[in-house]
């Protein structure tokens, strides 16, 4: 039994199948405030979850009472991180240091805060989700506590550009169209200088899906057709995806919605 149980989807380990992780107040063995790992051991279609492990940040299983965890590559270096929300209404963040199949945790967690150093506080029970909202290709924040209100915290991250660097921008887009997109989108970017120019593609929760470009390009405009499959020629499911061009030392990031 899992009290006050708080699941959420993804694929931990990178075998292509969607996996179960839960947070929990206080199960009937003793245990309080742990997360839960189920790892699918069926298919996407019919999921079959034995025996769980616990998530651990260093060598120890993570303690939070009402735990309420989700996954996400909120940091964007392409790792999937966990973010924790909690019974005190603030929100853990549990860098991943380890690898997208075979994420680790440091002992030590940074609370999300403003911009203004204010802490985020749902006041009792946060649950957050994570998702574009604004449309501007980066990842707002929206989060509930017991009183039922929800709040929106919009991201003010300058995607690429560390704060209080000043370089040229030599890069504009990736333009996608069309966007929703069913079965392929057209990617248009235009380069200032030549530069070595890689286009990757993440799913929500920060695993790499497909890089259809990594090749060094002239200056101009330049353009390609994407036909929403992964590096093994799988058709990608429905969902919100990040698409990030890099060019030599800038980035910028684009939110694409796949729907069938």
């Amino acid at each position: 039994m899992n009290m006050n149980s708080c699941p959420f989807i993804m694929d931990w380990n990178e075998d292509g199948k969607k996996d179960l992780m839960s947070g929990e107040q206080s199960p009937l063995s003793g245990n309080t405030g742990n997360i839960r790992l189920y790892l699918n051991e069926g298919t996407n279609e019919a999921p079959v979850f034995g025996s769980y492990s616990l998530i651990n940040a260093g060598a120890n299983p993570i303690y939070i009472y009402r735990t309420n965890p989700v996954v996400y590559d909120l940091d964007t270096d392409g790792l999937k991180d966990l973010i924790v929300g909690n019974d005190n209404g603030q929100v853990y963040f549990y860098k991943n240091v380890g690898t997208n199949a075979a994420p680790q945790f440091n002992t030590t967690r940074d609370t999300l805060k403003t911009t203004h150093g204010v802490v985020i506080d749902a006041y009792y029970g946060s649950r957050v989700h994570f998702v574009d909202w604004t449309g501007d290709g980066d990842l707002d924040m929206l989060i509930s506590g017991f009183d039922g209100f929800v709040q929106l915290y919009e991201n003010n991250t300058i995607t690429g550009i560390e704060e209080g660097e000043k370089q040229k921008i030599f890069v504009t887009g990736p333009d996608i169209t069309p966007n929703p997109t069913t079965e392929s989108a057209l990617f248009a970017y235009s380069l200032e200088t030549p530069a070595h120019v890689r286009v990757d593609i993440y799913s929500i929760d920060g695993r790499l899906v497909a890089t259809p470009i990594n090749q060094s390009e002239s200056s101009g405009q330049h353009q390609f057709t994407w036909h929403a499959r992964d590096v093994q020629g799988r058709k990608l499911p429905a969902g919100i995806y990040l698409v990030r061009l890099t060019a030599d030392s800038e980035m910028n990031t684009k939110s694409l919605i796949i729907t069938h």
